[in-house]
């Protein structure tokens, strides 16, 4: 009778302690998923790299990290931003409108294969952009991008700017009155 006693509480024990390890194994798991190396923290250097770099003047990331079939939202471009060839264009147009120009991400949120990034960009207006001739003024304003990614490249991007704040920072609109 002790003998089987024993042997239940054993069992029991191993229960409890198998139960155990694969909680600590869980936990382990989805720590390491948040650490360097893992494919969250890719996902968001990927999507660093393609906000903060081609303002560097380093275009090779977008080759690198932008899908063949990419589609971007912006709601200042008339129609969606299509392939690589597009986001360098948009970029361009950008770069060529405001000396110094750049982009720094503030705040990165992932969930699985989507990347939620923060941002605020500044440069100094010396050429033309949206037909608005160079002012020399100083702009800066802030943004956020969500980037869909699959098998490690950007495929579709959804962007939302402060273009009016841009506009009333180039005099191109008056500021509007305050309450």
């Amino acid at each position: 009778m002790f003998r089987r006693r024993t042997r239940g509480r054993t069992r029991k024990a191993a229960l409890l302690l198998t139960g155990l390890s694969a909680a600590v194994l869980s936990v382990v798991g989805l720590r390491r998923r948040r650490t360097k190396g893992s494919p969250m923290a890719d996902s968001k250097t990927i999507v660093r790299q393609l906000l903060e770099d081609p303002w560097k003047g380093n275009w090779g990331v977008i080759d690198e990290y932008l899908a063949p079939g990419y589609i971007g939202h912006d709601p200042s471009q008339p129609q969606p931003i299509r392939g690589i060839d597009g986001l360098k264009a948009n970029f361009q147009q950008y770069i060529d409108a405001f000396t110094g120009a750049h982009i720094t991400v503030i705040e990165q949120i992932a969930e699985d294969d989507v990347i939620a990034s923060r941002w605020t960009a500044s440069g100094t207006h010396t050429g033309e952009i949206a037909g608005i001739a160079p002012t020399g003024k100083d702009v800066t304003i802030s943004g956020i991008t969500i980037s869909k990614l699959e098998g490690g490249r950007v495929i579709e991007e959804w962007v939302n700017w402060d273009t009016f704040g841009m506009l009333v920072q180039l005099g191109a609109i008056p500021m509007p009155a305050t309450a």
